[in-house]
C-alpha cells in the first residue's frame, strides 16, 4: 500500500471558467491556454516522484468522466466536491487519506515554480514530525499543504482568496496544537502582476523545466506581451518562524 499521496486540484481549462483574474490583459482563451500549460507542467512534475499515489480532482465535476492523456494517465481521477475552496480541499485529502495514505500533499496547477523536489521536501517535513506543512505564496495564500492525519478544522471557516489565509491557517495550527513548517515561498499566476513575474522567473530561473509553460511564455512575450505592467511587490516569506511546534 502507497503511504503517500499527492493530490493535484485542477479545473478544466476553458475559456472564461479559468483564470478570470488575467483577463485583462489575457483574452479568456489566451488564459485558459496558459492554465493548461502550467497544469500540464504540474502533472508532469508530480509524475516524476516516485513511490506515492497521485489523484487528479477536477472542477467541474463531469470533467473527471473526460479522457486525460498523458501527461495525466498516472493520475486516479476523482470530482470535486464541496462549497468553497476548503471543503474541496478537505475532500479530497480525506479521500485520499481513505484510500490508505497516511500522508497526503495538496498542489494546485498555477505555480510553475512548484517542483518535484520541492514536493518531496514536503513529505520528508511530515516524515519528520510536522503534520501539516504549507507552501505560502505571494498572494498570501499557499500554494501547497501537507497533511500527516486527518484534520477538517484546517479547512474550515477560512475567507478563501484573500490574503490572510495562510497567517490565518498558521494560527489556526497553533490554536490546534499541530506541528507545523514552511517550505520556501514561491508564485502563484493570477494576476497581471504575476504573469509579468512569471516572465522574470522564466529569464532566470532553469529549473523546473515546465516546458509548456515556458513555450508559452515565449510566444507571449516575443509578440509584444512585455508591455503587462509589472510590479513592485516582492514575494513575501513566512511568517516569522520557518518552524512551529505546539506551543510555538
Amino acid at each position: 500500500m502507497t503511504e503517500e499521496a499527492v493530490v493535484l486540484m485542477a479545473k478544466a481549462p476553458v475559456p472564461g471558467r479559468v483564470k478570470t483574474r488575467l483577463c485583462p490583459p489575457l483574452a479568456p482563451a489566451e488564459a485558459a491556454r496558459l492554465y493548461a500549460c502550467m497544469l500540464g507542467d504540474a502533472a508532469e512534475e508530480i509524475s516524476s516522484v516516485a513511490r506515492v499515489a497521485r489523484y487528479l480532482f477536477l472542477d467541474p465535476p463531469a470533467a473527471a468522466n473526460a479522457t486525460w492523456v498523458a501527461p495525466f494517465s498516472s493520475f486516479e481521477r476523482f470530482p470535486q466536491r464541496g462549497k468553497d475552496l476548503g471543503e474541496k480541499m478537505w475532500d479530497a485529502a480525506a479521500t485520499a487519506f481513505r484510500l490508505g495514505a497516511t500522508r497526503v500533499v495538496i498542489v494546485g496547477g498555477d505555480c510553475p515554480a512548484l517542483a518535484a523536489e520541492r514536493v518531496r521536501r514536503a513529505f520528508r517535513e511530515l516524515r519528520e514530525g510536522s503534520d501539516a506543512v504549507l507552501g505560502p505564496s505571494a498572494d498570501g495564500g499557499y500554494y501547497l499543504v501537507g497533511l500527516a492525519c486527518p484534520d477538517e478544522r484546517l479547512f474550515r471557516k477560512f475567507t478563501w482568496s484573500t490574503a490572510r489565509v495562510l497567517l490565518d491557517t498558521a494560527a489556526r495550527c497553533r490554536a490546534l496544537a499541530i506541528p507545523f513548517s514552511f517550505l520556501p515561498p514561491e508564485r502563484d499566476v493570477d494576476t497581471g502582476d504575476d504573469l509579468h513575474a512569471l516572465g522574470e522567473w522564466a529569464r532566470t530561473h532553469a529549473r523546473p523545466a515546465c516546458p509548456r509553460t515556458r513555450e508559452w511564455i515565449t510566444g507571449f512575450f516575443g509578440r509584444g506581451g512585455g508591455g503587462v505592467r509589472g510590479s513592485t511587490e516582492r514575494t513575501p516569506g513566512p511568517p516569522r518562524g520557518s518552524r512551529s511546534r505546539p506551543g510555538g
